[in-house]
């Protein structure tokens, strides 16, 4: 992959694209800018009051935008318990400072009893705790749902583009809205799949979502080789990340569609790149 464009070449687009749409809002860290209120998790991630806990690294899909490096078996690997033994410790460290924590893999259904016992242990160690779970879909039936929704977990996502926005999944999102009070579609604005994600974007809006994150999508080794288009580099020293090019400005699109055809649902355009960053 090539790495011709720039930041600030960036930035002015999306500035650009932005002033044409009335009514954006931004938020807290400027990671986030929307066309609605944002759900309860994003509005903590916002203010950097949240932890990633990472279940493992076993996953049962294999998209070619993924930027970590999982793998597929039907076993976990022995290094995953430690893992997220040192990811307790690291909550237990910080649960003053936390309001959140986001359940993720890999695919997190895979890790379903890991899963139960980290939460029963965070949520005793710091009641009120909001815990939120990314799920691909596949596994997220009403059994497996049933089980996060008596653990108290209020809020899901789906990422729906590692089906290529169809088949079991859908059907599994129609069952999550039933469970849950936070439903939310988070996906990678990959322009290869931009017309798959348009095309179901009424079908989001019978469903009932609460919003759709729209991932600026991140490129690391792990995926390089296998994404299409251009990147650009964003930050600098130890802040230095890659992008792909050509990814916000999908995500733009997208979310004037949804103003136009007035879908319920948010758009959040979730931008990595200026995380933190005031």
């Amino acid at each position: 992959m090539e790495f011709n464009r720039t930041e600030a070449e960036v930035r002015v687009e999306i500035q650009r694209l932005q002033a044409g749409i009335t009514g954006l809002r931004t938020h807290g860290s400027f990671q986030a800018t929307s066309t609605g209120p944002l759900v309860p998790g994003c509005k903590i991630c916002t203010h950097m009051a949240h932890m990633s806990f990472q279940l493992g690294f076993r996953c049962n899909a294999d998209c070619p935008f993924c930027f970590l490096h999982t793998y597929q078996a039907d076993h976990p690997d022995d290094d995953e318990t430690y893992y997220r033994r040192a990811l307790l410790k690291e909550f237990h460290r910080r649960r003053d400072e936390l309001e959140g924590v986001s359940l993720t893999g890999g695919e997190p259904l895979l890790h379903l009893p890991e899963l139960e016992a980290a939460v029963c242990e965070m949520r005793e160690a710091k009641p009120g705790l909001h815990f939120w779970v990314y799920t691909n879909g596949i596994l997220a039936d009403e059994e497996r749902l049933g089980v996060l929704q008596s653990l108290g977990i209020g809020e899901i996502r789906f990422n729906l583009a590692a089906g290529n926005y169809g088949g079991i999944m859908l059907k599994n999102l129609e069952q999550a809205r039933r469970m849950f009070e936070y439903v939310v579609v988070e996906v990678p604005s990959y322009p290869k799949q931009k017309d798959l994600l348009m095309e179901s974007l009424g079908e989001l809006d019978r469903i009932g979502i609460d919003q759709l994150n729209l991932q600026e999508l991140l490129v690391t080794d792990a995926n390089a080789n296998k994404l299409e288009g251009e990147g650009y580099q964003s930050g600098i020293l130890f802040l230095k990340k890659y992008f792909l090019y050509g990814s916000r400005r999908m995500t733009y699109e997208v979310m004037q569609h949804c103003i136009d055809e007035k879908y319920s649902f948010t758009v959040n355009d979730c931008s990595a790149s200026r995380f933190g960053r005031e």
